[in-house]
């Protein structure tokens, strides 16, 4: 199964072009930089927040949501308002100020909270990640997860560079876009 995953992934990317690989690679490093602006935000309110705690919460707002409707509502609540959508990213959100990673129960969204948070190894599986490798399922199990994750990793190592810019690689050529 992973070698069936590792080529459907190696097809994409095959035909990557220069600035695909580039906005790839960029992409977790401004997710990065958005985490630490989340940091600075908290800090201007007098709360401290570290860069775990931070992508933690951007983390939480990802689910079933656009990525500049993340970061709105990631900065909306790290400026002390209650943002609109799903009640369970808002809990995990408070959950994510008390215990940061640990908040994140959900393996996609722990494993993206790492990635924004500067951990190269992390590879975010979400439901473009399953479309791409040829799998109809939104939400992977444990091992369906590590069999993707495996097979980005594998990928990752073909064309040297970092798992989490793989999957950053393999998502946009994908899904057409960095939103």
């Amino acid at each position: 199964e992973i070698m069936t995953y590792t080529n459907a992934y190696r097809s994409i990317v095959a035909n990557a072009t220069h600035a695909q690989i580039e906005q790839a690679v960029q992409w977790y490093a401004d997710a990065e930089i958005l985490a630490h602006e989340i940091v600075r935000i908290y800090a201007d309110r007098g709360v401290v927040v570290n860069l775990e705690q931070s992508a933690s919460i951007i983390s939480a707002f990802s689910p079933r949501e656009r990525w500049s409707s993340n970061v709105t509502k990631a900065t909306e609540f790290a400026m002390g308002g209650k943002p609109r959508g799903l009640q369970n990213n808002l809990r995990m959100a408070e959950n994510a100020l008390r215990k940061g990673f640990d908040a994140l129960n959900g393996m996609k969204t722990n494993a993206f909270a790492r990635a924004i948070a500067g951990d190269d190894n992390a590879v975010t599986i979400d439901v473009w990640m399953c479309r791409a490798a040829g799998v109809s399922v939104d939400s992977p199990n444990v091992t369906l997860y590590r069999e993707l994750t495996a097979a980005v990793c594998e990928i990752a190592t073909e064309l040297n560079m970092t798992p989490r810019a793989t999957q950053a690689l393999i998502w946009i050529i994908f899904r057409g876009s960095h939103e």
